[in-house]
């Protein structure tokens, strides 16, 4: 049972950063396209700072469930520094569950938020009229992941102890 959790968690976190290496991609062409476009032509799409600034968000939630797990993420050990064996874990576990609990209480407003604007057909006051549950959407998206993550952590804490940080580089 445990496998198998790892396992769908880990696929959802790596097909989530694999949507946020492909929206890099499209921040970059739509960035190169706005200059080449406004350079040369004298034209605008009148979009990307709106559409960037979506993408730029979405990757970052995306992109948080594959961060934890492969712990890349900013993460202030100074307390495990002084903590060892079954205290080290029990240190772990508290802030996996607190972590849990703060994202928990974001994701269930931004689920409001997404429901609110779905049944309202709330769309951004831009040129192009997105509609901002997308952007609601992606962002619970990531959140979900998230909680998953963490939730998976705090099991495999539980099963196999506090795993050493990966090597810092240089």
């Amino acid at each position: 049972m445990i496998n198998w959790l790892v396992r769908m968690n880990d696929a959802l976190s790596n097909l989530a950063i694999w949507a946020s290496g492909l929206l890099l991609l499209y921040v970059v062409g739509h960035v190169s396209v706005e200059i080449v476009a406004r350079s040369f032509f004298d034209f605008s799409t009148h979009s990307m700072d709106e559409f960037v600034g979506y993408a730029v968000g979405a990757m970052t939630f995306l992109s948080l469930a594959n961060t934890f797990r492969a712990r890349k993420h900013i993460r202030v050990s100074i307390l495990q520094a002084f903590v060892r064996g079954r205290l080290a874990i029990v240190v772990e576990i508290l802030c996996i569950v607190l972590t849990f609990a703060i994202t928990a209480f974001l994701a269930r407003y931004i689920f409001r938020t997404f429901a609110r604007d779905w049944n309202r057909g709330t769309v951004s006051p831009t040129l192009t009229e997105t509609p901002i549950w997308i952007i609601d959407g992606v962002i619970l998206l990531g959140l979900i992941l998230f909680l998953l993550q963490l939730l998976t952590s705090l099991v495999l804490t539980i099963r196999d102890g506090v795993t050493e940080p990966a090597p810092t580089e240089a």
